[in-house]
């Protein structure tokens, strides 16, 4: 049961961003950038926390909350360009797909491996090229980077936060820098080392994992479809 727990997380936050962006959500004027600074703060705080986070499912923890930080300082920006709580939607499209990816490796990792430390993973990539790949990429798409689906909601974040205050958007950006430094930890740990066991996989969880690796890289390579969607909610 244990091993289901990065997708519980998953499932926690993705059912409660839906929850807003469905009911709506209110931020008085004069809280809409100390809610911004806020949700920041909270981005910089758990990556931090969760750079000496020893267990792998709290990392898949701490891995929602930030990206649940993420759709809230979107949310925020919204409100300070007198934009809808939808404008956020890409944020929480871009996370159920990067954000399901990640939960299913951490989830797979554990109950083959049946570890609770980070480190006892180490150089899981020897044996599980594919797997492990699919893990970069979506820890690449959710710590930010250029080229991957969750990057097109970031630089919306960026952008606007500028034509806010650039204060904003250096302290976003730097919020960004220390998310994405860890989830380069767990890709370093994966290539370090050695280990022997493999993960066999079956044909629907290959399926699964190449279709959500697929639409990381298409939707960050072709980012007009995820403005096309905006626009449609906008």
């Amino acid at each position: 049961m244990r091993q289901l727990l990065p997708l519980l997380a998953f499932f926690i936050a993705a059912a409660v961003m839906l929850g807003i962006l469905l009911k709506g959500f209110e931020i008085a004027p004069e809280f809409e950038i100390p809610f911004a600074i806020l949700s920041i703060l909270a981005i910089g705080a758990f990556s931090v926390i969760g750079l000496f986070e020893k267990s792998i499912i709290k990392y898949a923890y701490y891995s929602a909350i930030i990206q649940f930080a993420y759709f809230l300082l979107d949310i925020s920006t919204a409100f300070l360009i007198n934009k809808p709580v939808s404008f956020a939607v890409i944020q929480f499209i871009n996370f159920m797909i990067a954000g399901s990816l990640f939960a299913l490796i951490i989830a797979l990792l554990h109950n083959t491996i049946r570890k609770e430390g980070v480190p006892e993973y180490a150089g899981f990539y020897e044996n599980n090229q594919f797997i492990i790949l699919a893990l970069v990429i979506s820890c690449l798409a959710l710590g930010g980077m250029p080229g991957f689906n969750i990057f097109v909601g970031e630089f919306i974040i960026y952008s606007s936060l500028f034509v806010i205050h650039p204060a904003l958007t250096v302290l976003a950006i730097f919020a960004g820098l220390l998310c994405f430094i860890f989830y380069f930890r767990i890709c370093y740990v994966m290539f370090a080392g050695k280990v022997k066991k493999s993960i066999q996989l079956g044909l629907i969880s290959r399926f699964i994992i190449t279709l959500l690796a697929l639409l990381i890289v298409v939707l960050g390579v072709i980012p007009n479809i995820l403005m096309q969607i905006l626009e449609w909610y906008a």
